[in-house]
């Protein structure tokens, strides 16, 4: 209400706007009517457009009052407004200063993007391009807005309750869509929300306060000099730099502070198989496994025969001890004065802030428990860092088959010993001694109890960490009772909510509980505390507010696939993912929020094939070509790759394969893409009936325009690719040739020489990664054995 319009005039309140509205477009007026019908009228009058250039004219580029500067100050993680003027996003631009973050103006039909960015919501609309946009003012345009599956409205929907809010002036009686949400959810966080208007009716205060917000009677300029006491900052002075800074890498990572007393959840029992925490490590209930000494050890030479900035980075199995060993790391970093941080949610990483935070010559330690798809920030923020003289250390375990992304997307000079260092998959003697003291010094032997040091050794010896530790006790977090405890879970919902937190487990991502609560159709708040007072879900999940868990990681999955047969446990999924997609586009792809992250790996066939076997997935995939059909190409890849190993049972598949590897790099040209189209290409080149020629022309073409997308391609991952199924197409020719037909001879010394070539230029990272070597030395042997038989 403080502000003025571009020409100095200040801003209408409903009142002088229904009156300007009138004068403007001739629109009728008679007592009690309100703003919506006279917009309406308005529209009718002039026309959707002129009403919107008029609107545009008075309500952007204007002139905020200056306590708006004090809001736009404020570390907010979204902020959502129900008008149309740009009052906040010129705050901003006023109080910004180089290390603040920028914005993001949105309207409430836009596709949903979660950047490093702040993002400004227009529930209702705004008017910041000069093409029309959709606004929400009459009655027709809040029941069609309604009508729409737009993401902002619904992830509103899903974000209040689950979040704290500071609500200021709006008048939620008049706001229908708002109201139906904010008198309909409950939070269930432990941070206070506040409604703050000038004037407080007793109704609306019992309302608020039956709603779960705190009333404010008080000005929006009054309250925000409270608001900067109860958040600890001196908001009417431009902030100070190292605090934005800090703030800013607070959005992203968490601080492992030594000097701050670290609680662990209720209930939690990490050696009962809960997942480790921070303070299992700060209590030393973990056993330093030999590959964390060694780490330890690797970063120890960080600044003498290491460089100050590096990737440290460890791959295994899961339950082989990676995460635990991870926390080990960070602990041993922070007792020698690293600021130590680490990864908490998905997305791009905010490297600008890191090496800010870092100029001032302090020693950082980033820690990723799953590296593969920040990889290229990584390797970004390590080069830039090492350019500048930084002290910047990444220190990442990720799974065992995702080493060809880690080595492929991080310069040799960068990743440290040049190498991917490995986990035992099995426990050494070592390990197994210091797991048994470990055990014994708090009383946790359990079976072994009464045995001798050494059968105690013994038990554990050259066995899985997991399953050893799951002999000792019935314990609930190794999944030794998960049949026993989903028994009498019989409610389809609850049901739905383990499988989809279990399969969240074993495509290893994690799962917000926004996203699982669209996922089963309940509503965020419900579900937060349903998962902490239901006895039958309090036993299988665990949730913090932000994240939903499996307690027995995937262990779940399996028994209840069994349960819904593997038909309908897909389709339960297929169904979550569709409710979840208004969260996706292609914007969130690239700025890899976690719900793509989590929804792209649903969705890959390798992981439906191993969570539901027999499940028929191409027509799973068909179901989902309505929503995913026209603009994604991971969808289209996910399809192909699908056909090309079905195939192996029916070649003519490999058509189809063909057109969907087609249409995803039609879609989007890029390295994924082209590696899948190339990879079809030489699979029909070796099995159907074709023109061997040609197809392995056209292949060669699509795995250089893959190579050539630098900066977005693992060519490590294109070129292992290549060299796989090539050898697919010399095996053809060499048959063709040993049954005496000589015209394939001079196909199959092109596609040798290629073959060749490829694999010498892969000779410098064949030692960087176990898996990568072990792979490209199997891939060398069956080439040499394709060739021996075409000189035999």
């Amino acid at each position: 209400m403080d502000s003025l319009s571009d020409s100095g005039v200040a801003l209408p309140g409903s009142a002088a706007l229904i009156d300007q509205l009138c004068s403007s477009f001739g629109a009728l007026f008679e007592e009690g009517d309100q703003l919506w019908r006279v917009y309406d009228r308005s529209v009718e009058a002039a026309g959707a457009t002129a009403v919107y250039a008029w609107m545009r004219q008075k309500f952007w580029n204007v002139t905020p009052p200056y306590w708006m500067e004090y809001y736009a100050r404020s570390p907010w993680h979204t902020v959502w407004t129900l008008n149309v003027d740009d009052t906040f996003e010129a705050a901003h631009r006023a109080a910004a200063t180089e290390t603040s973050r920028s914005i993001m103006t949105l309207n409430w039909d836009d596709d949903y993007r979660q950047s490093r960015a702040l993002n400004v919501v227009h529930l209702h609309g705004v008017v910041d391009q000069s093409e029309p946009r959709e606004l929400i003012f009459s009655l027709a345009e809040y029941a069609s807005s309604a009508a729409t599956s737009a993401a902002w409205p619904a992830n509103f929907r899903d974000s209040y309750g689950n979040s704290p809010f500071v609500i200021l002036g709006a008048r939620l009686r008049d706001e229908p869509d708002i109201e139906a949400v904010i008198s309909r959810r409950r939070p269930t966080h432990a941070a206070p929300s506040f409604y703050v208007a000038r004037s407080i009716s007793r109704a609306t205060r019992e309302d608020l306060e039956r709603w779960g917000l705190i009333p404010v009677e008080m000005t929006a300029e009054d309250f925000v000099l409270h608001w900067g006491e109860m958040s600890g900052l001196e908001l009417k002075q431009p902030l100070d730099s190292e605090l934005e800074i800090g703030m800013r890498i607070g959005q992203q990572f968490t601080e492992l502070k030594t000097n701050v007393q670290a609680l662990a959840p209720e209930g939690h029992d990490f050696l009962g198989g809960d997942e480790p925490n921070w303070s299992d490590i700060r209590s030393g209930l973990a056993a330093e496994l030999e590959w964390v000494t060694k780490a330890k050890m690797d970063c120890g030479q960080v600044g003498q025969s290491i460089s100050n900035s590096t990737i440290l980075a460890y791959t295994g199995r899961r339950l082989t001890g990676r995460s635990t060993g991870l926390l080990q790391i960070g602990k041993y970093l922070r007792d020698r004065s690293w600021r130590t941080f680490i990864f908490r949610e998905g997305g791009r990483i905010d490297i600008d802030a890191i090496l800010r935070f870092a100029a001032d010559g302090r020693s950082v330690a980033l820690l990723f428990d799953g590296v593969a798809d920040v990889t290229d920030d990584v390797d970004r923020l390590l080069t830039e860092a090492h350019s500048s003289d930084l002290n910047v250390i990444c220190v990442a375990v990720d799974d065992l088959h995702r080493e060809a992304n880690i080595v492929g997307r991080v310069r040799g000079a960068n990743l440290a010993h040049g190498r991917v260092g490995s986990i035992n998959g099995r426990l050494t003697g070592v390990d197994a001694a210091r797991l048994v003291d470990t055990l014994e010094r708090v009383g946790r032997l359990g079976k072994i109890e009464s045995k001798s040091d050494s059968g105690r050794t013994q038990h554990f010896r050259n066995k899985d960490l997991f399953d050893s530790m799951a002999q000792l006790e019935n314990a609930p977090g190794f999944g030794r009772r998960v049949n026993e405890l989903l028994a009498p879970v019989v409610d389809p919902w609850k049901l739905d909510l383990v499988l989809i937190a279990a399969y969240a487990s074993q495509v290893n991502h994690q799962l917000l509980v926004i996203d699982a609560a669209r996922m089963v159709g309940v509503a965020s708040d419900e579900l937060v505390r349903r998962v902490s007072s239901d006895n039958q879900l309090s036993t299988l999940l665990t949730s913090d507010g932000t994240r939903v868990r499996a307690r027995h990681r995937w262990m779940a999955l399996s028994p209840i696939v069994s349960r819904l047969g593997p038909n309908a446990a897909a389709n339960t999924i297929r169904d979550g993912v569709r409710r979840v997609s208004v969260r996706l586009s292609q914007q969130s792809l690239r700025e890899r929020n976690p719900t793509a992250l989590l929804v792209g790996s649903f969705m890959s066939q390798s992981n439906l094939r191993i969570a539901f076997p027999e499940a028929n997935l191409d027509r799973w995939y068909e179901s989902l070509l309505d929503v995913f059909g026209s603009w994604s190409a991971r969808y289209w890849e996910q399809r192909a790759i699908l056909a090309r190993r079905e195939s192996r049972s029916d070649v003519s598949l490999l058509a189809k394969a063909e057109s969907f590897a087609l249409r995803a790099a039609e879609l989007v040209p890029d390295a994924y893409s082209f590696t899948t189209l190339g990879t079809v290409l030489l699979e029909k080149a070796a099995r159907a009936q074709v023109d061997v020629k040609e197809y392995y022309a056209r292949a060669v073409e699509a795995f250089d325009r893959a190579a050539a997308f630098e900066g977005q391609s693992n060519t490590l991952i294109t070129w292992i690719a290549y060299l796989r199924y090539s050898l697919r197409v010399l095996r053809r020719l060499s048959n063709d040739i040993a049954a005496g037909d000589e015209r394939f001879r001079d196909q199959f010394e092109l596609i040798e020489s290629d073959w060749m070539r490829a694999y010498t230029q892969l000779a410098t990272v064949r030692e960087t990664a176990e898996r990568v070597e072990r792979d490209l030395a199997a891939l060398s042997r069956e080439y040499e054995s394709v060739k021996s038989s075409v000189a035999s």
